[in-house]
């Protein structure tokens, strides 16, 4: 049993590697812009990612808390 789903472990994956918005996050997986956005708030809430804003677009990447969530899953 995980501890997180498999889309958002995906999500935090992408993350680890370089910050991405949204729309480039969802091309990549292959999920709809409206699911990408839904589980990044989840992810946001829990403390996992955060965002910054440049021209009306946000840039996720991970936060300490969701490096070490994404070391602890990797691990297992």
């Amino acid at each position: 049993m995980s501890i997180i789903s498999s889309t958002k472990l995906k999500i935090i994956k992408e993350l680890k590697e370089n910050p991405l918005h949204g729309y480039a996050l969802a091309k990549k997986l292959g999920i709809t812009i409206s699911s990408i956005y839904t589980h990044l708030s989840e992810l946001e809430q829990e403390g996992f990612v955060t965002y910054t804003v440049h021209k009306r677009r946000k840039t996720y990447e991970l936060t300490e808390k969701g490096k070490k969530l994404l070391e602890l899953l990797e691990n297992q």
